[in-house]
């Protein structure tokens, strides 16, 4: 009944539903989008969001498992980064979606909690996320 062309366009339809479900909540979001400034640790998205590393890092692993971001420790730092998921089709997406979210000023102010976090060493960050 089902067709061998429905079942493979199965596979890019779940990549998208696990990337739209990753980034529908507000969180989620938030880190990705503060992720498109460039690499961050762990304890910057903490400071900047204004919550706790255990939330941080739960909702870090929805991102990673759904392809959207990337992880690397580096000593004592895990440090995240957007990376562009598996199929083709996601690559021109994401680009684009990242640029229309990020076009809205709005939305963008309202992303962190404390736009000074950027300024701030990772020492210092880290000595005000604890």
């Amino acid at each position: 009944m089902t067709s061998g062309k429905f079942r493979r366009g199965g596979t890019a339809l779940h990549a998208y539903t696990t990337i739209f479900k990753a980034l529908s909540d507000e969180t989620r979001l938030r880190i990705y989008l503060l992720l498109g400034e460039g690499e961050l640790c762990v304890c910057q998205i903490q400071v900047a969001l204004g919550m706790s590393q255990t939330k941080i890092s739960r909702h870090l692993t929805v991102l990673r498992n759904a392809g959207l971001v990337f992880a690397r420790r580096d000593g004592l730092w895990m440090y995240y980064s957007r990376t562009v998921p598996g199929p083709r089709s996601l690559g021109k997406f994401l680009p684009q979606l990242s640029h229309w979210l990020e076009s809205d000023e709005k939305l963008m102010a309202s992303v962190v909690s404390d736009p000074q976090y950027a300024t701030l060493s990772l020492e210092e960050v880290a000595r005000i996320a604890k």
